[in-house]
């Protein structure tokens, strides 16, 4: 096949931003994507902090790839028939260039490979490629069955099981502790029904976080509202989900079923349905972001981060696309392909908020591990306000007996203060 000065593995967020600032610099570039079109073989999405498009894209909140603006978040702790709700609104969010949007991702790919088209990209689809393409210890294209394509750079960003990476010896394997395992439905509801529900005005949006389902199992669920469907959810730790014999598809359906979540669903119906892997690892899970004539980005390299009220990948995506897209257009600009020259990628990131965010959380995995965090708190919150709203006249004592009973059996005050100190440790 004919040679481009840059080939990019994956036509994802971080592989299309990337073709487009490269693009954009004079690079002739492809993309090569396995899906049919961009963003048809993933149902994922969930919420684009948008704070990186505003740099790359100006004015993009008068496009319509997303579809709602999030000006409400909610985290909210469940046991076996109770909720309990933090729940936060701020108008501030919802004005342009915004916070949030919810997303699905057939339709933001779709409108990133048009702006990456636009740039001068070309987007191979339907196009598996196998591995890495060597010389001389150099990155000089790839292989896709009997063809090579061969290129000054390689960027993969064929997300988080980056077959590629792995065939190549360029990725090793991620621990079952590193990965989360993503069950979803895109559930079809009228439009009316959600702003009515929701108590949503024009294209706001609101998005919910679950702490304490399935209760023990580390992880948790999610609910975001788009235009005209919901995207319902779990997370849940890959060594977590082994160790408790917990089945995907069946907690899904009992989380559904939960009396709180069961009514934010009701009269909904099932259009899409899928499961993905995510990263959980942080920083320790980020492997070499560089090579002779190669670079990693988006969730291929693990660049994703979960603080607890944001998981933000999409964002890390874009911006480690942009910056892979930039290094790679200086190096042939120079015809300049060492993994010294290289080296510029991760130094850029690490200024950018990408690797600095997950240095500054680089805690954060191993406080989420905490098992109480899935079970002892959510029961002891339902139970402790239970106690402290429910009314039948008997002697319950003050606020803080109800608090001690609450605690019985599930956490001791000195297991509180240990906890509290390990989450002022991570923070």
């Amino acid at each position: 096949m004919e040679k481009f000065e840059l080939a990019i593995v994956g036509g994802g967020p971080a592989g299309l931003t990337c073709a487009y600032v490269a693009s954009k610099l004079g690079v002739q570039t492809i993309v090569l994507e396995r899906g049919n079109s961009p963003g048809t073989k993933t149902v994922s999405g969930g919420l684009l902090y948008t704070h990186v498009l505003k740099h790359i894209f100006p004015n993009f909140w008068e496009e319509g790839f997303f579809e709602r603006v999030i000006e409400r978040y909610l985290l909210t702790f469940l046991s076996k028939d109770r909720a309990t709700s933090l729940d936060f609104f701020d108008t501030t969010m919802s004005k342009p260039p915004y916070n949030a949007v919810s997303v699905l991702r057939s339709k933001l790919d779709r409108w990133l490979a048009s702006k990456a088209q636009e740039a001068g990209a070309f987007i191979a689809t339907g196009v598996r490629v196998d591995e890495l393409l060597k010389e001389n210890g150099k990155v000089v294209g790839l292989k896709s069955g009997s063809d090579e394509i061969r290129c000054d750079i390689v960027v993969v960003c064929d997300g988080i099981n980056s077959l590629v990476s792995k065939s190549s010896g360029v990725l090793k394997e991620w621990k079952g502790r590193q990965l989360g395992i993503g069950v979803k439905q895109v559930l079809r509801l009228d439009k009316n029904k959600i702003e009515e529900r929701f108590l949503l005005k024009e294209r706001g949006g609101v998005e919910y976080t679950f702490l304490g389902f399935p209760e023990g199992v580390e992880g948790g669920g999610f609910l975001y509202t788009n235009y005209d469907s919901l995207s319902l959810g779990l997370i849940l730790n890959m060594e977590s989900v082994v160790k408790q014999k917990v089945e995907m598809w069946k907690v899904l359906e009992d989380f559904k079923s939960h009396p709180f979540v069961s009514r934010l669903v009701e009269g909904a119906e099932v259009e899409e349905y899928s499961t993905c892997l995510v990263a959980e690892g942080g920083l320790e899970m980020v492997p070499a972001l560089y090579s002779n004539g190669y670079l990693l980005a988006g969730s291929a390299a693990g660049l994703v981060l979960n603080t607890g009220f944001n998981l933000r990948g999409m964002d890390f995506a874009i911006a480690s696309g942009a910056i892979a897209g930039e290094v790679a257009a200086q190096a042939i600009k120079r015809k300049e392909f060492s993994s010294n020259f290289l080296s510029i990628y991760e130094k850029k990131l690490k200024e950018s908020f990408v690797l600095r965010d997950l240095k500054r959380y680089s805690r954060y995995p191993a406080f989420f591990s905490n098992e109480r965090l899935y079970s002892a708190y959510p029961r002891l919150v339902n139970e402790f306000l239970h106690g402290a709203y429910f009314v039948d006249g008997s002697d319950k004592g003050h606020l803080y007996d109800i608090m001690k009973s609450a605690m019985r059996d599930k956490v001791s005050a000195i297991g509180v203060l240990k906890d509290l100190v390990e989450a002022m440790r991570a923070i």
